[in-house]
Formats: C-alpha cells, sequence, structure tokens
C-alpha cells in the first residue's frame, strides 16, 4: 500500500485502524507497540504529520487517502494530544460511512501551558550544555508567553521555536556541532510544535458517535461525563501492557460491551 499521509505499522487484515500521534523518541510507548499486540485482522497505520493547519484540510487530506485505498476503516485511536485529532478524523469517515470506533489514550488538550512545558522538557536534554542563565530565561520566556497570550498558541509556538533554535545554535557552537545534527534538531522541534498546533484545533466533541476514553492510573479524561474505562497502568506503559492490547483487540472484534 503505497501512502503519504500514513505509515503503515502493521497489516493482517483488510479493515483500517489509523492511529493519531506524534512518532518521535520517548520512553512512553506508541503504537507500533500496541499495533504488535493487537490480534485482530487490521492494518494498523500511523500518520505522517507533514505540517501545520488548518485542521480541516489535513482532515480532507487524510481521509481523501484512506478512502483511496478501497479498505473501510473500522476505528480510529488516538493517543495523548493526537486524540483531539483522531475525534475530527473519525466524524470525517463518519460522515459517508457508518462511523469508527473511536478510542482515545490518556487524551490531553493542548494548551499554552502544556506547550511552555513541552519546551522547557526538552531543553532538559540539553541542560548540560547550557548556562544556568539560559535556562533560567527560557522558562521565563514561556511563562511570560502563556501568561500574556494563553489563548494565542501560533504566537506561543513561534517565540518558543525561535528561542529553541536560538539556544541550540549556541550548544551547536560549543560542541562544534555539524550544520547538518543542528538542523535535525531544529527540524525536529518544529515539526513537533506545528503537531501540537494541529491538535490545538481539535477537540473531543463529536457529532457521529461516542468515543471511549481509555486512560492510565493517574490521568483522568478532559471532558466530564466521559465513557471511560480507567486501567491500573502507568501512563509510559499504556500502549504496551497487554491488558490494553487484549481490551483494544475485544473492542475491534464487537466483543466488549460498548
Amino acid at each position: 500500500m503505497e501512502l503519504t499521509n500514513w505509515r503503515e505499522l502493521s497489516d493482517q487484515g483488510p479493515d483500517l485502524v489509523p492511529c493519531l500521534d506524534f512518532p518521535g523518541w520517548r520512553a512512553a510507548a506508541g503504537f507500533a507497540e500496541l499495533a504488535d499486540g493487537v490480534a485482530v485482522d487490521a492494518c494498523f497505520l500511523q500518520f505522517k504529520p507533514a505540517s501545520a493547519g488548518p485542521l480541516a484540510v489535513c482532515v480532507d487530506r487524510w481521509v481523501a487517502e484512506l478512502a483511496a485505498t478501497g479498505r473501510p476503516v473500522c476505528a480510529v485511536l488516538g493517543y495523548c494530544a493526537g486524540a483531539a485529532l483522531a475525534t475530527r478524523l473519525a466524524d470525517a469517515l463518519g460522515a459517508s460511512a457508518p462511523p469508527p470506533i473511536v478510542v482515545l489514550f490518556d487524551a490531553v488538550t493542548t494548551t499554552g501551558d502544556s506547550m511552555a512545558s513541552q519546551f522547557t522538557s526538552t531543553l532538559e536534554s540539553s541542560a548540560q550544555h547550557l548556562t544556568a542563565d539560559e535556562l533560567a530565561d527560557a522558562r521565563d520566556l514561556s511563562e511570560q508567553l502563556v501568561a500574556m497570550y494563553p489563548d494565542d498558541l501560533p504566537r506561543i509556538a513561534a517565540a518558543l521555536t525561535d528561542r529553541y533554535n536560538q539556544l541550540m545554535g549556541a550548544v551547536a557552537d560549543r560542541l562544534s556541532l555539524p550544520g547538518f545534527l543542528l538542523k535535525e534538531l531544529t527540524d525536529a522541534f518544529t515539526a513537533y510544535l506545528d503537531y501540537l498546533l494541529l491538535t490545538g484545533e481539535g477537540g473531543f466533541d463529536m457529532r457521529t458517535t461516542t468515543p471511549l476514553f481509555l486512560t492510565s492510573v493517574d490521568y483522568e479524561p478532559p471532558v466530564e461525563g466521559a465513557r471511560t474505562i480507567t486501567l491500573d497502568i502507568g501512563h509510559d506503559d499504556l500502549l504496551r501492557d497487554p491488558e490494553v492490547h487484549e481490551l483494544v483487540a475485544d473492542l475491534l472484534r464487537g466483543e466488549h460491551p460498548w
């Protein structure tokens, strides 16, 4: 299957299961682990973040490519911030076909605070190569941006990207890093903030079906009264845990009360 907007995780059957999450290196498990562990006759796909929104244009592009495969979409899965994209994709699919099952794992809303938090946590990986003043100034900047422009996510993202690029340039000079490595670092951060901007356009209200929120032990759904299953599993292990794999397999087979 030739795909532009999606990457195949596993192909064990005709039905498609698109998964929405940012495909990056992290301690928490991703949809690749879930796809490997869920024993169902389906093809799991993970979307490829390509650019910032508008989200409606991106959703149309994702739907068109899925439709071009000629294969039905039986479920849409979303993780963390990507859950706010999964709902929009599922609604678009449900407008012209039977609505897919929607399962949202540890869903969170993208805000100025969460974007600033991601900025500071990303800098922690380079903290040993930054001065105390540089780190303090970066934290102050993120706090000021959120305080002054709490609802202006594009403005926050642009300022954080500029500061990250400046700091990584300083790190590259200190460590004599080659230009291509610096570009990889800055491009990766820009892509991640573009992804967060996209998720910030999404939401958890749905027109075509009711999503199921599947949460780890310390998470709560971002909406009140949501249909929820909470498991005694840590956030980092949610998508790799055998109990979750079995539950998702039952949902996709129609063997779990919906």
